[in-house]
């Protein structure tokens, strides 16, 4: 245990559903907690505010484990969302994800997605602690031959992610280290699950100022067609959201909203993608940082590559405020 003098803390532990897996606690002074769990893909497990847990479970660690059916806040890397095909090419690299294989998780449509890191138990903690103004933890994964995926990715290269909590703000920053030869495909993103289990889904309202949306085909995959398409804002009633927009400016806010809370998930730095997902058979609502579209190497729109011997960070926070309540609520 590391306990900073102004109340910040982290607490080690083990994961709820599988004990065998070390989990990390981050707490703030101001009613904040959150829970990641290294060597299960570095994901997020629990974020609560005042005790209550925004986050969807789903099927929890077993099925992330289990399948790669994601939850809480998990990394998608190396690449985020759908690819059209198993085979990709980028510059003079043409590499095939194996579908089945049980790092690949696939859709309905049988599309590799969401990447190959889902509950990849290489990370390795480079420190866990608070000080006076947050605390912090910080995990690396080496991507390189020594991984049974990487013939999936062949780019070598360093993720390191950094988790910091101050106040009621929860910091990510993901760094991309190329420390191969080979330019790496900058395509990494988030998705977190959020979840108000108090307040009926139709109730929860959305804002946000996206409007650069990608048009789909009947699979979600990109046709190439770029449409001047708002985000629908405000209560999401029975509305079926699954969007892609693109070109979002660093600082761009978008709200979640229900009841006595709201989650504010902020583009802070080198996100320029955002996916906001509301599925109908479960209640959540996805806001997703990305670093590339869906379907990113098949050249319909631009890619960043991170030169050998360079690094790219990108930045988001999920901010979580508390809201007056009207009488009789």
């Amino acid at each position: 245990m590391s306990a900073g003098r102004s109340g910040y803390d982290v607490r080690h532990g083990t994961d709820r559903d599988v004990p065998g897996l070390a989990s990390v606690t981050l707490v703030s002074p101001d009613g904040v907690e959150a829970v990641f769990v290294p060597a299960a893909g570095m994901v997020g497990t629990s974020l609560t505010l005042d005790g209550v847990d925004v986050l969807a479970r789903r099927g929890g660690m077993t099925a992330y484990l289990g399948k790669g059916s994601t939850f809480g806040i998990p990394l998608l890397a190396p690449w985020a969302n759908r690819l059209s095909a198993p085979t990709q090419t980028v510059g003079d690299a043409t590499w095939t994800v194996a579908v089945g294989d049980p790092r690949v998780h696939g859709d309905d449509n049988g599309h590799p997605i969401h990447g190959l890191l889902a509950g990849a138990a290489e990370w390795e903690v480079e420190h866990a602690g608070a000080s006076d103004d947050a605390a912090v933890l910080r995990a690396r994964l080496r991507f390189d031959e020594s991984l049974d995926c990487f013939a999936q990715f062949p780019f070598r290269h360093d993720l390191v992610v950094t988790v910091e909590l101050a106040g009621t703000v929860l910091r990510v920053t993901t760094e991309l280290d190329a420390v191969g030869e080979r330019a790496v495909p900058v395509s990494f993103g988030w998705h977190p699950w959020f979840d108000f289990p108090d307040v009926p889904r139709a109730q929860w309202e959305v804002h946000g100022p996206l409007h650069r949306r990608a048009t789909l085909d009947a699979e979600n995959i990109p046709t190439g067609e770029v449409a001047e398409t708002p985000l629908p804002e405000g209560a999401l009633g029975d509305a079926f959201l699954d969007d892609v927009f693109l070109e979002v400016p660093d600082g761009t806010e978008v709200t979640v909203a229900a009841g006595p809370r709201e989650v504010v998930v902020r583009y802070v730095q080198g996100y320029d993608v955002a996916v906001v997902f509301a599925p109908l058979i479960i209640d959540t609502v996805c806001v997703e940082p990305m670093t590339a579209p869906t379907d990113p190497f098949r050249g319909w729109w631009p890619l960043r590559t991170c030169e050998p011997g360079e690094a790219v960070t990108a930045v988001y926070e999920i901010e979580l405020r508390r809201r007056p309540t009207r009488l009789g609520e």
